[in-house]
């Protein structure tokens, strides 16, 4: 089985894990070295660690590998060499599942948001996702949580479950389709786009802040 792919600071972790035949394993480690060997030529390639059964009953060989970008991965896994290396592999392992979940707030931008780029980088998202949630969040605590005398821990639930839903099907949609193609990778996007666009953002920030300022709160 396998597990999701993540993004962090340190860049792209995919962990795999494989069962391997009885009697393979020789074969199997022989083909850990090959492929250790070839990764580290590899663009944007970080590290790998290879960690065997363990003793309490887990019986699956497992791989973590770093790399420092979705795109860096990317090009490797669908490179002529990793491809004839797994196709040498296949016939020493079983129970090998492949799923992915890309990182960052993906589910939020569709590729088809974005011509069918890979999606904007984090730190576009990040500022895509606090102009989408900062007005919703102050909508909902000014009509509803200011105004219900709850336990705080029940307000806090109610009122996170109303603030995604309204991200998720109102302010974000809303937010893609005012920032368009800025939303595509920065490498797409001219200098002065990626900075102009950041800076409207920020202005458009400091507009609602300035607004919300005056409103009575209950």
């Amino acid at each position: 089985m396998q597990q999701p792919l993540q993004e962090s600071a340190g860049g792209v972790i995919l962990v795999i894990t494989r069962k391997v035949l009885q009697g393979k394993e020789p074969a199997y480690e022989d083909w850990l070295r090959r492929i250790s060997e070839a990764e580290r030529s590899v663009a944007g390639f970080l590290g790998r660690e290879d960690i065997p059964p363990l003793a309490d009953g887990q019986d699956w060989h497992t791989t973590v590998l770093r790399f420092e970008s979705t795109e860096s991965l990317d090009a490797w896994t669908h490179s002529r060499t990793f491809k004839v290396l797994i196709e040498e592999v296949e016939p020493l392992c079983y129970h090998v599942a492949k799923s992915r979940v890309e990182p960052g707030f993906y589910g939020w931008f569709p590729d088809s948001d974005n011509g069918g780029h890979l999606g904007p980088p984090t730190w576009k998202m990040t500022m895509a996702v606090v102009l989408a949630l900062y007005p919703s969040i102050f909508v909902i605590s000014w009509l509803f949580t200011g105004r219900v005398d709850w336990p705080f821990p029940l307000k806090l639930l109610v009122s996170n479950i109303i603030a995604v839903s309204c991200v998720s099907w109102l302010s974000m949609p809303l937010v893609r389709r005012l920032l368009g193609r800025w939303m595509a990778p920065s490498s797409n996007c001219s200098l002065a786009v990626n900075s102009g666009g950041a800076v409207g953002i920020a202005v458009a920030l400091v507009l609602m802040l300035w607004l919300f300022l005056s409103v009575p709160m209950a």
